[in-house]
């Protein structure tokens, strides 16, 4: 398995310019049109320049989060799991 590292938590409108393919590449696979004010996490895979996004409003838990990880042979690093699930809850009592 390998390790994701959360790297931020963006909007479309702030993210640093080595996302945008990722962000893109996110907005395709979901078949969604990008606003500005979308917000999403950055995850890093240890070891690599890769990065994986997951925008705010299609994660409904850290659970389901994980298991689209694992899905990628991917997992949270115990540091990154407990401000994800931060991150969430914050956006979730916002709603």
């Amino acid at each position: 398995m390998f390790k994701a590292q959360l790297v931020g938590v963006y909007t479309v409108s702030e993210m640093p310019d080595e996302l945008r393919p990722f962000v893109n590449l996110e907005a395709r696979r979901r078949k969604r049109e990008l606003r500005l004010d979308d917000k999403f996490i950055a995850l890093q895979i240890e070891g690599t320049l890769s990065f994986l996004t997951f925008f705010l409003d299609t994660i409904p838990s850290i659970g389901q989060l994980e298991t689209e990880l694992k899905a990628q042979e991917c997992l949270l690093d115990p540091v990154s799991r407990v401000s994800v699930e931060k991150v969430i809850e914050h956006h979730r009592s916002r709603r």
